[in-house]
């Protein structure tokens, strides 16, 4: 019973997800990947974050008030910049 609880409310959570897809510039290796992740991580409402060097992009789920400029400062923090990617 507790667990198809959690299942109902993980699935509302989800529901009123948001999905970011962004272009991460200056991101070189695994430990950039890394750092950025962490920082996504850290904006609260952020869920997840997959965050690729090769292609230089982040796929971010959040809840819905996380904004663009939130991530962006994380991001910033890092010393890499984060804008909206619209090529996937």
């Amino acid at each position: 019973m507790g667990r198809i609880v959690l299942g109902l409310l993980l699935l509302a959570s989800l529901a009123h997800a948001k999905e970011w897809k962004l272009h991460i510039n200056g991101m070189h290796c695994i430990a950039c990947t890394l750092a950025v992740k962490k920082a996504l991580m850290g904006v609260s409402g952020v869920q997840e974050a997959k965050v690729n060097f090769k292609n230089e992009s982040a796929i971010v789920i959040s809840d819905e008030k996380v904004m663009l400029q939130m991530m962006q400062d994380a991001v910033a923090q890092t010393g890499y910049s984060a804008t909206p990617n619209s090529r996937f």
